[in-house]
């Protein structure tokens, strides 16, 4: 049976994203603006990172 090979970097990517994802939602719980779009900005961040990743 072959080992199985996780990417790492790709994975710890994807944590963030889930990371972002709950701090956007937690901005959006607490009505604060400016926890929303930090949070905002690094989803955003993530997604591009993980776009560019794909095609290398």
């Amino acid at each position: 049976m072959p080992a199985v090979r996780i990417d790492s970097e790709a994975l710890s990517w994807w944590l963030f994203l889930a990371c972002s994802v709950g701090f956007t939602a937690m901005a959006i719980r607490e009505r604060d603006v400016l926890f929303l779009v930090s949070t905002l900005f690094f989803l955003l961040a993530c997604l591009v990172f993980l776009v560019g990743r794909r095609s290398d």
